[in-house]
């Protein structure tokens, strides 16, 4: 019987639109009546997710920024912090990179210093609560940081990255689109979170279902029997999944959901 259902967000739930399923709020309302945790696992901010599903909130597990935070009915039951000397380290360099602009992404809100118009924008598309500051370092002491996230007005690849890449032995230092890159913890990944919510709730390895496309959901897939890789998925993310689920664009995850979980509406 599967009793945990968790799935990414982007090229997975949503389709090449970046529209939600139009059945996906009534397959939540279902499952957490049935008794299945249902968790979105996402590199995005608690708060956007949180806006986006206002209306089933109270009905599900937020595994945010990529696992470096979870939430459960409101509350952060995990945080993969930086320590503080880690961020002083960080944002030093990330200062000395010209068209870098870092952004500290917190437990109560992302923190951002100077700016730019398109820079701005991009923060406000992502982070739906984020604060504009006189200094990172100082706001960095009185919350509980778990992502650097840095918006690169030229290119992210070819600029931000290549500073930072030399880093890699101890953090994630990830290419996460044409202009961001994002820094973490080397411990952080989805399978982690998904660890975390199975010992909460004494849900088993066999009793875990998952979806994702893309290789950051690698250690989700490994973290559960029921592994789902879409149509569209990255081929080697396939390679170690055990089924398929039709595309994001063709409604996979909730035609999937309903059909394991018989649920018929």
């Amino acid at each position: 019987m599967i009793k945990l259902i968790a799935t990414d967000m982007d090229g997975t739930l949503l389709n090449s639109k970046k529209e939600f399923p139009n059945e996906l709020f009534d397959v939540i309302d279902q499952l957490h009546k049935q008794n299945i945790k249902f968790s979105v696992a996402s590199g995005r901010q608690y708060y956007t997710l949180l806006k986006d599903f206002e209306l089933v909130k109270d009905e599900m597990i937020f595994i945010c920024e990529n696992g470096a935070l979870v939430f459960d009915q409101g509350e952060n039951i995990f945080c993969d912090s930086l320590s503080y000397e880690s961020i002083v380290q960080l944002i030093e360099i990330i200062r000395k990179i010209e068209h870098a602009y870092p952004i500290l992404c917190g437990v109560k809100s992302a923190y951002i210093e100077n700016s730019t118009e398109a820079f701005e924008k991009n923060v406000a598309m992502y982070y739906a609560r984020f604060e504009r500051v006189n200094d990172l370092l100082e706001v960095a002491k009185n919350d509980r940081i778990c992502k650097i996230a840095i918006f690169d007005t030229r290119d992210a690849q070819t600029n931000t990255y290549k500073h930072l890449a030399s880093l890699s032995e101890t953090f994630k230092v990830s290419l996460s689109g044409h202009e961001w890159v994002d820094i973490m913890n080397l411990t952080v990944n989805k399978g982690e979170a998904i660890r975390l919510i199975q010992k909460k709730y004494d849900i088993s390895y066999e009793e875990t279902m998952a979806f994702g496309d893309y290789l950051n959901d690698y250690e989700m897939m490994k973290s559960c029997y029921y592994s789902y890789a879409m149509k569209n998925a990255h081929e080697d993310l396939k390679e170690i999944c055990r089924f398929e689920a039709p595309s994001n664009d063709e409604n996979g995850v909730i035609k999937t959901i309903k059909k394991i979980t018989q649920i018929n509406k």
